[in-house]
């Protein structure tokens, strides 16, 4: 029997998959705990409109990632600090720091896709890697000097 996956299944597959079961797993497990729905009728051409309207959900997701990995890695930000003995700064510079600085030039960018290990604490020029994508880690360049 031909099922359509609602949810994920171990072992079977990813929600919106179409696989062949037997008859009784289709009917006595998977229909009755609502993780499938027979491929028939209405439901199979569902489940080809869904495909080619994830397909272009994908396409336009990764060209969306494209511009924003080309505007992040040209992007150089300069954050003015207040500064302590031997250019300690006051404070540190961290991702949710780097992600305003973002949003303030138009890279809306959520604070938990910047890989910063440790939080900047002192002057100097820094390359912080943001995931935009999978496979796609654009670099910003981080110049932190003193304030004034």
């Amino acid at each position: 029997m031909k099922v359509i996956l609602t949810k994920d299944v171990p072992k079977l597959g990813k929600t919106g998959e179409m696989k062949t079961v037997a008859d009784g797993y289709a009917q006595n497990f998977l229909i009755p705990q609502k993780v499938a729905v027979p491929a028939s009728g209405g439901a199979f051409r569902a489940y080809q409109h869904d495909i080619a309207s994830r397909e272009d959900k994908r396409k336009r997701e990764r060209e969306e990632a494209e511009i924003a990995a080309t505007r992040i890695g040209s992007t150089t930000l300069t954050m003015g600090v207040k500064v302590g003995e031997g250019g300690k700064l006051y404070g540190s510079i961290n991702t949710q720091d780097i992600a305003e600085a973002l949003g303030r030039r138009g890279i809306v960018v959520d604070k938990h896709k910047i890989e910063l290990d440790q939080p900047i604490k002192s002057l100097g020029t820094y390359k912080v890697a943001v995931k935009v994508l999978a496979g796609m880690t654009p670099e910003v360049t981080i110049v932190v000097e003193p304030k004034g």
